[in-house]
């Protein structure tokens, strides 16, 4: 499990090469590792956190539409 398999789930998704219409529209973090094994990339709720946190240091985008709610659910941001 690792931040890695986040990151290449993530690119995978915004690549169109894994639709995230599967996932509910209100994904939790628990459905975003749900997403993540059922495409091969095992990662837990951490590595999804520590993803996400990395890109909030950097600054750079979260994935859309449910990063900023994961990051909110994961207690990273505040509401």
């Amino acid at each position: 499990m690792s931040r890695e398999n986040v990151g290449a789930l993530v690119a995978k998704i915004e690549a169109g090469d894994i639709a995230s219409g599967d996932l509910p529209d209100a994904p939790t973090a628990a459905d975003i590792v749900g997403l993540g094994q059922a495409n091969g990339f095992a990662f837990s709720e951490d590595d999804l956190g520590a993803f996400l946190r990395l890109r909030i240091a950097s600054a750079e985008s979260l994935p859309r539409p449910w990063g900023w709610a994961i990051a909110r659910e994961l207690g990273l941001v505040r509401n």
